[in-house]
């Protein structure tokens, strides 16, 4: 009988925001769970995760070493905090500050982190016994923004001990966590405007094709800085040559279409459903949905740390759902998320929009319970925020804990949120600013699996009038579980497994 082939070792990598790491530290415990070599570059703020993944962490050095909840605090405007903008404060301006502030300036330590990190698992591979796998086997699954592994594609020159023919035959995954910057004719950038998509095809390519022109002109500068970035840690080329800042550069490269190593495997895996995407001509060849990370289940043993107070009443609740004799209350879950954490953005708004301080269930608000999770820790609300008796508060609450639980999930649509949603098959109130939130909102929109209020801060009227859509109109609900049942034909982990593997030969 033939010998297995021994499965090859991993390196994965994300950009170091919180919203980049967890889906990809998920996809990475699941390859450690399943016995592979698992080693993992990442902030020092999410060691801890990431060793409890079972993942051997390499740490990010220098500048790429970013804290995402120390850089989006509103007490640290020397961070780049995209509030202190000088440039109008738009959502769209904010965005290119964090771009230019936690993308490309640490672009020359993120290449660095990477050096050491291969420089690292290639002495350990060399000094290690003959059972272990050897160097040729490695392959780097890269979650798609993190531009520090662009300079291996670029003909950067290898700092000793690497060589060109040591790294010559590693394989490269790229994990695609968000909706992807990959252009196409219908398709506009992901930060251009909130403009719902066309029906009409002609029209919607006119639109891109403007959107895109506007955008090339709004992002030279930062095209202009990537670059440069890229040629001071002596790559032979910059991006430009790609076409406009956020149009698929990344992508191609990871993904095989644009490297001169055409021989070497690659894979783009997307994270989502295809129902969930604009209709668009064509993907790049190498281009797979995977699905939706399923929901985590609870921790053993003990199941969910520190679970607020209150918690035993939200589960009772769910199970009142089998009692005839009691009427089970709708569960609102809101959160404010990492970055934009002013709960008077949208949890203030929702709390308000539902609040009830009478029993009579004739009343819809008396028949609702809200969930309000802050999002960091220690956080509270103020102190003059009077809360009213239906509503709960705490500073966190894993979202797969409480989704299960809840009727609706209103948030300010980050990527990640949004897989959550459709993970529990929960319809979703979304607001949308900032990163690509306001295109993820959109989508939410158009798939009909909720409602896009359409502004970062939303009065409760508005907040009550769509949360009582979603809650009592059976629409949204059926379409967000078809869309759970499409992500389950597709088997996320099975998927990415099977990708890995083909990849690495």
């Amino acid at each position: 009988m033939a010998t297995p082939k021994p499965k090859p070792v991993l390196l994965f990598m994300a950009h170091p925001l919180t919203g980049h790491i967890t889906p990809t530290l998920r996809i990475a415990s699941h390859f450690s769970s399943q016995n592979y070599k698992v080693y993992f570059l990442g902030p020092t703020s999410h060691k801890q995760r990431i060793t409890s993944a079972g993942c051997i962490f390499l740490p990010l050095l220098g500048s790429a070493d970013i804290d995402d909840l120390a850089y989006y605090t509103p007490e640290s405007p020397s961070t780049g905090n995209p509030s202190s903008s000088d440039d109008g404060g738009t959502w769209q301006s904010r965005a290119l500050v964090d771009f230019q502030q936690i993308w490309i300036n640490p672009l020359p330590d993120s290449w660095r982190s990477v050096t050491s990190a291969l420089s690292e698992i290639f002495s350990s591979g060399s000094s290690s016994s003959s059972s272990s796998p050897e160097l040729t086997e490695l392959t780097i699954v890269s979650e798609a923004m993190f531009f520090g592994i662009l300079p291996l594609f670029l003909n950067a020159p290898l700092p000793p001990p690497l060589t060109s023919s040591s790294l010559s035959s590693i394989k490269t995954v790229c994990l695609s966590i968000m909706v992807p910057f990959i252009r196409s004719p219908e398709i506009g950038p992901g930060f251009s405007d909130s403009l719902p998509f066309l029906p009409s095809r002609a029209a919607q390519i006119l639109r891109a094709e403007e959107q895109w022109s506007a955008w090339a002109q709004r992002t030279s500068h930062l095209s202009d800085l990537l670059d440069s970035q890229l040629l001071s840690v002596g790559c032979s080329t910059g991006l430009s040559g790609f076409g406009p800042f956020l149009s698929g550069a990344n992508y191609a490269l990871l993904g095989g279409r644009a490297r001169s190593d055409s021989s070497s495997a690659a894979a783009i895996l997307q994270l989502g459903c295809p129902s969930f995407f604009y209709p668009r001509s064509s993907w790049p060849a190498t281009f797979r949905f995977i699905g939706i990370l399923p929901p985590a289940a609870a921790p053993r043993p003990g199941g969910w740390p520190n679970l607020p107070t209150w918690w035993d009443e939200i589960v009772k609740n769910h199970h009142d759902d089998k009692n005839k004799n009691t009427k089970k209350k709708k569960i609102v879950v809101v959160a404010q998320g990492t970055v934009e954490t002013d709960p008077n953005d949208l949890i203030i708004p929702t709390i308000t929009a539902m609040a009830s301080d009478d029993d009579d269930n004739n009343n819809n608000n008396a028949a609702v319970t809200v969930i309000a999770i802050l999002g960091r820790k220690n956080a509270s609300l103020p102190a003059d925020f009077p809360l009213p008796p239906n509503a709960r508060v705490t500073d966190y609450l894993h979202y797969d804990a409480v989704l299960p639980l809840a009727d609706a999930w209103v948030h300010n649509a980050g990527y990640g949120a949004v897989q959550h949603g459709i993970a529990n098959g929960v319809p979703m109130v979304v607001t949308g600013e900032g990163q690509d939130k306001a295109d993820n909102a959109k989508r939410i929109a158009w798939s009909g699996i909720g409602i896009n209020l359409g502004r970062v801060k939303p009065p409760a009227e508005q907040v009550k009038k769509a949360l009582e859509a979603v809650l009592f109109e059976d629409g949204y609900r059926d379409r967000v579980r078809r869309m759970l049942e499409e992500s389950r034909g597709l088997d996320c982990f099975k998927l990415a497994e099977e990708a890995v593997l083909r990849v690495s030969g």
